[in-house]
């Protein structure tokens, strides 16, 4: 026989088509080579005979190659001569059964067999050959099982196979998946058909759920035969996938019914694959092995550990260190899901094993439905039969924080940071007397060896006449003003006679310098570093470790000054008082804060007793309750979170949270308040109504938190972290532990 080859389809390209009335019997019109199936509700009208009903097969064409073939048991018999747009070419018969060649309006080329009234069509004369063969001798795809109209089914071991996947031990252990399409706005649901009935336990999926970390991608049963599972005799394990592409990596969850028999599986392990010097990471001991040799999932060189009672398996040290990061700050699984799953459930991500095939059969078919990444199934198992369904209950994570890098730096731990928008920088104190800036990449830009500890706060100064940003800041010795690239602006450094308490402030048009040092004096410059006149020394008031605060109205300017012994004064810039001196009740956490604009004029100290001592510009007074009668420093951050122009009062008090803000109607209120576990030691507001984030630090329990200014708790969060930086533009926040630097993207 001639054969007549038309062009092949490319891997993804597949038409998707089907009757609205499948017949009962299509499973037995399937060849045994198929990979999937597919049935539509709709009519297409881009195949040569649009009013038939047909069903969609995916058939392999080579190794790397597929074609569809279309499959209609209709009883028309098909004239080819009285469908308009149709040109008949010369038939061809092979084994008994004539095969029409046709060629559309369109100029497609088509081949068609009719046998006993079961049409097959296809664009590739071999599918059609291959399906009428099969036909007649009976050679049906025993993996489809009574398809129903808007459903997809594929089997599952063949098409991983045919994609080439590697490492999916699931695939081996399934027979065929169907998938109800529903509608756009019906939820996926279907069904997995296992060779061998799962033992699945929900007490360890429940208590594996509790202990990993909310980033995984994929979370699946694991069904290797791997040497080192077998000597385990453990329960069912569970793989997890993290990142995507090159950077993925993997690790396995396995449980037992005990932490000390967990314990006792790292030791048989570490000793039997070449156990390496043990690392402490937080409150937990990481073992390393040399070669643990599941090379199937890429996971050679591991680290071991163990939460509870389940024996944790690693790609990486550094992929365990981020899921003890997880563990310790609660983002795990768990908390992502509102009730704990019945029956089975897994996380299912786009990019491997069995999510990969769902979402290329997607493309293939280009399925009219939305294709979340990744997929979360729940459901019950019955023998062989997994039904399951989208799980509503799981928040999507894919507005949650995401981990964008980490690093380490090269000498010492960080003691504090800050964001530099304008350098585009991150620069990190470290204990060993180092300032770092770190790129949005996390790449060190510059590492600058200063010549005591930082005192106070970094400010960044447009300097237009330098056609730059420095940054000014103070060490116990010197005042710096550094230029992007690390290096100080000309005239800086300026060494000091006296060691300085209070770090720099800068303000001002005309960009003054102010700071107090150890002799109990204020002194000012300018932003050359020249001194000011009667500022070289100015007043002495006593000794102040909080910041300065330095501003100016249309008229007057104003220096706040906070005295260790609670003396508040207000100066000019001729350094004479505003108003007389004001003593208030330590100890004191924040520095004074202030607006003064056409919406209010007033000056805020937190106070040790809870209160916000608020002043006018003649130095009248009054008290705010900011703290529910919560005594003791205070931290406060003054903002306008609630969008009507008037500052708020963001404050912290031990592990107590509140935002107070005026109402137009019921005057200062209380707009929220949260506890949390641990000591706020970082504070701090940006962004207006719901572009509000409000971001403190609980360095005790390693976590960082942003909340909106309604106090609800943004999604990813509280990250690892004891010190935090932050982007309001870019949103991205860097936090630090000990030498370890991280960087989220909100």
């Amino acid at each position: 026989m001639q054969r007549f080859y038309p062009g092949a389809l490319s891997l993804f390209l597949v038409i998707s088509l089907i009757s609205c009335q499948v017949s009962p019997k299509l499973e037995n019109l399937v060849p045994s080579s198929a990979l999937a199936l597919l049935t539509t509700q709709e009519n297409r009208r881009d195949l040569p005979f649009p009013k038939l009903e047909w069903s969609t097969v995916l058939m392999p064409l080579s190794k790397t190659r597929t074609g569809l073939l279309y499959i209609s048991t209709d009883q028309t018999e098909l004239q080819i001569t009285k469908n308009k747009g149709l040109k008949r070419i010369t038939p061809t018969q092979w084994r008994g059964v004539q095969f029409e060649h046709i060629e559309d309006s369109n100029e497609q080329k088509w081949v068609l067999a009719q046998i006993k009234k079961v049409k097959y069509l296809a664009r590739e004369a071999e599918l059609v050959e291959e399906a009428a063969l099969a036909f007649k001798e009976k050679k049906r795809a025993p993996w489809i099982t009574a398809p129903l109209p808007n459903q997809l089914q594929f089997n599952y071991s063949a098409l991983s196979d045919f994609w080439g996947l590697k490492g999916d031990a699931l695939a081996a252990h399934c027979k065929s998946v169907s998938l109800d399409l529903g509608t756009e706005t019906e939820p996926l649901q279907g069904r997995l058909d296992f060779l061998n009935s799962p033992n699945i336990k929900e007490k360890d999926l429940t208590g594996m759920l509790a202990i990993a970390p909310g980033s995984a991608r994929s979370v699946i049963p694991y069904f290797g035969t791997d040497p080192v599972l077998t000597r385990l005799k453990a329960g069912t394990t569970f793989s997890l996938h993290f990142g995507r592409g090159k950077i993925r990596q993997t690790a396995l969850i396995v449980p037992f019914a005990s932490h000390q028999l967990a314990q006792t599986a790292l030791h048989e392990l570490a000793e039997h694959y070449g156990a390496l010097a043990p690392l402490n990471y937080q409150t937990y001991t990481l073992q390393p092995v040399l070669d643990i040799g599941l090379n199937a999932l890429n996971i050679r060189q591991a680290s071991l550990c163990v939460f509870e009672r389940f024996l944790v398996i690693g790609a990486s040290e550094n992929l365990m260190e981020r899921w003890i990061d997880a563990v310790v700050v609660g983002n795990t699984i768990a908390k992502q899901l509102r009730t704990p799953p019945s029956g089975l459930w897994m996380r299912l991500s786009t990019d491997h094993d069995l999510g990969f095939l769902i979402d290329q059969l997607h493309q293939t078919f280009k399925l009219q439905l939305p294709l979340p990444d990744p997929l979360q199934w729940e459901g019950p198992i019955t023998g062989e039969h997994w039904a399951f369904q989208d799980a509503p209950n799981l928040e999507s994570i894919e507005q949650a924080t995401a981990e964008i890098w980490q690093m380490d730096l090269p000498q010492g731990k960080a003691k504090q940071l800050w964001a530099i928008e304008d350098w585009n920088q991150f620069l990190i104190e470290s204990d060993e007397l180092h300032l770092l800036s770190l790129g949005p990449e996390g790449n060190i830009q510059w590492d600058k060896k200063l010549e005591s500890s930082l005192v106070g706060p970094l400010t960044a100064v447009a300097r237009p006449e330098l056609g730059q940003t420095l940054v000014y800041f103070s060490t116990e010795k010197a005042i710096h003003a550094l230029q992007s690239d690390g290096q100080e602006a000309p005239g800086f450094p300026l060494a000091l006679n006296l060691p300085i308490s209070s770090g720099i402030s800068v303000g001002g048009l005309e960009q003054f310098l102010f700071y107090s040092s150890s002799d109990g004096r204020l002194y000012g410059m300018d932003k050359n570093g020249q001194p000011l006149s009667g500022w070289n020394p100015g007043p002495k008031i006593g000794p102040v470790k909080q910041a300065l605060a330095y501003f100016q109205s249309a008229t007057e300017d104003y220096l706040l000054a906070l005295t260790e012994m609670g003396k508040f004064h207000v100066l000019d810039r001729s350094s004479q008082p505003h108003f007389p001196a004001k003593t208030l009740k330590g100890p004191f956490a924040s520095p004074p804060q202030w607006q003064w604009d056409e919406m209010s004029q007033r000056i805020v100290v937190a106070d040790g007793k809870g209160k916000a001592q608020v002043f006018t510009e003649k130095g009248e007074s009054f008290s705010l309750s900011i703290t529910a009668g919560l005594a003791g420093a205070t931290r406060f951050c003054f903002a306008d979170l609630i969008g009507d122009g008037r500052k708020d009062y963001l404050t912290a008090n031990g592990a107590q949270l509140f935002l107070h803000a005026y109402n137009q109607d019921d005057g200062f209120q209380l707009v929220f308040k949260k506890s949390f576990e641990g000591q706020i030691d970082g504070l701090t507001a940006s962004g207006q109504k719901e572009n509000a984030l409000i971001i403190c630090g609980i360095p005790g329990d390693h976590q960082v938190w942003c909340l909106t200014a309604k106090g609800e708790t943004v999604q990813g969060f509280p990250v690892a972290g004891d010190h935090f930086a932050f982007f309001p533009e870019q949103k991205i926040m860097v936090t630090t532990i000990d030498n370890r630097v991280y960087a989220y993207v909100l």
